[in-house]
């Protein structure tokens, strides 16, 4: 089998160390607010840096180029296509009026149906988007957990009796 050489640029990760200078800056600010959200005051190509974030790290707002804001999920690795923590499932496929009354969120835009991603008006309103999700996400999970335990339950009770 014959070897063929591949150029060096292309095996190259090519980090600018602006971008990076970028991210870091972020990712430190998110780290003392103690928080889920990597909020980028520019868009830079957040998704080589994945693998250094934290496991608690969730969604990362940025600038849309058309205007407003993007609210991003962080995805378990670079290449991944799920998502650490989707949108909720109640968001998925909405537009503006009704992601505003679901999410409570007077300026949400858009959440897309695969739950990925979702858009509001204004960084305020991203962060916003973000917080509510994920409240929305913990408080589902929740109340999963309690229907398992209060099933478990139901189940001891019936073997004890029967």
């Amino acid at each position: 089998m014959k070897r063929v050489a591949i150029p060096l640029h292309v095996c190259q990760i090519r980090r600018n160390p602006m971008t990076t200078q970028v991210f870091n800056d972020a990712e430190q600010r998110r780290l003392q607010r103690n928080d889920h959200v990597l909020a980028l005051d520019q868009y830079i190509p957040w998704r080589e840096h994945v693998r250094t974030f934290d496991a608690d790290a969730y969604y990362v707002i940025y600038p849309a180029a058309e205007g407003g804001w993007i609210v991003r999920c962080i995805p378990p690795s670079s290449k991944s296509l799920k998502q650490r923590v989707p949108m909720p499932e109640a968001w998925a496929g909405l537009g503006c009026a009704e992601l505003q009354e679901v999410s409570g969120v007077s300026d949400a835009t858009f959440c897309h149906a695969a739950r990925f991603i979702a858009g509001a008006k204004s960084r305020d309103g991203a962060l916003e988007l973000a917080a509510a999700a994920l409240a929305q996400q913990f408080w589902d999970e929740r109340v999963e957990a309690v229907r398992a335990l209060r099933a478990g339950f139901e189940r001891s009770l019936k073997e004890q009796a029967g």
